[in-house]
């Protein structure tokens, strides 16, 4: 019940009775060890922000790269299914506070933990704990691959573009593209946290390839201002007036093109730490032979 050591009881300081050789020490209950996973901020045992331990210290996964296969391996090591994870960015449940430990990963799904997988020699995390990566895991006792109305990009080159596919009653399924234009694309890509200033590019006839299972959604007409793609106006579900070959697709705007440069961290416009973009991601230049010709 004490608070301090010095109210327990002892005998008198200095009683000449000890060595240095019987010095006491103690080994302390760590919060975590290092590659621990937890999941936080979720409403479910199976869904969270990704936190990871690094030297007893839990800290977020930032989401650049962040995908399918990283979303699985999170989930299969903290006992989940290792298929059907869905991954999310954004800090989509919530931002999480001390470090940033990981960037860019690139897990293959054979990894037995996360710090296995490829990842970015520097954590370059633009936008901070904003980008906290997340996951939802299928768990098979509650039987939920997905929620209603989330939404995921399938078949792209990079996590910002790909076939459309939203769920309902707990399955993916894909939306037809008759109708499907800029504004449907871009409260896609504003749902997903991906829309920064420009409006998303729609692509039609299954540009992405084509999806499988059912076809939830046709001739979609979005104002705009909706959260979430199923509060646009369409056609009644499985209406039949559509196959996979006009799958709908986006293409929304990636944070940045690869060879862009920008300047961070300086007090003026004309200084500051070099970045460079690279896959539709920023990361910085190590400093080994950069001279005044580089700077120039």
């Amino acid at each position: 019940s004490k608070t301090s050591l010095l109210q327990c009881t002892s005998d008198p300081l200095l009683s000449g009775g000890c060595s240095h050789s019987q010095d006491a020490g103690v080994e302390c209950e760590a919060p975590c060890f290092t590659g621990d996973l937890r999941l936080a901020g979720g409403n479910l045992a199976n869904e969270g922000r990704v936190e990871v331990c690094v030297n007893n210290q839990w800290g977020t996964i930032c989401d650049d790269l962040w995908d399918t296969n990283d979303a699985n391996v999170a989930c299969m090591i903290l006992g989940f299914s290792d298929t059907n994870a869905v991954a999310f960015s954004n800090a989509h449940f919530g931002a999480g506070t001390g470090e940033i430990f990981l960037d860019g990963l690139g897990c293959t799904g054979s990894e037995s933990s996360l710090l296995d997988c490829s990842k970015s020699s520097t954590v370059s995390c633009y936008y901070g704990h904003s980008e906290d990566a997340g996951v939802r895991c299928h768990d098979d006792t509650i039987g939920s691959v997905c929620n209603y109305g989330d939404v995921r990009l399938v078949g792209g080159s990079h996590q910002y573009e790909g076939r459309v596919e939203v769920c309902i009653a707990n399955q993916w399924g894909t939306v037809c593209s008759n109708s499907w234009d800029s504004t449907d694309a871009t409260v896609v890509c504003k749902d997903l946290g991906y829309a920064f200033t420009n409006v998303a590019t729609p692509r039609t006839n299954a540009y992405f390839g084509a999806g499988t299972g059912p076809i939830y959604m046709e001739d979609v007409t979005c104002s705009g201002s909706e959260t979430s793609l199923l509060q646009c106006s369409s056609d009644p579900l499985l209406s039949g007036g559509c196959s996979h070959s006009q799958d709908a697709g986006v293409k929304c705007e990636a944070p940045c093109s690869d060879g862009d440069l920008r300047l961070a961290g300086g007090n003026v416009a004309n200084e500051g730490r070099v970045e460079v973009c690279m896959d539709n991601e920023w990361g910085t230049i190590c400093d080994d032979g950069w001279g005044t010709s580089d700077a120039n």
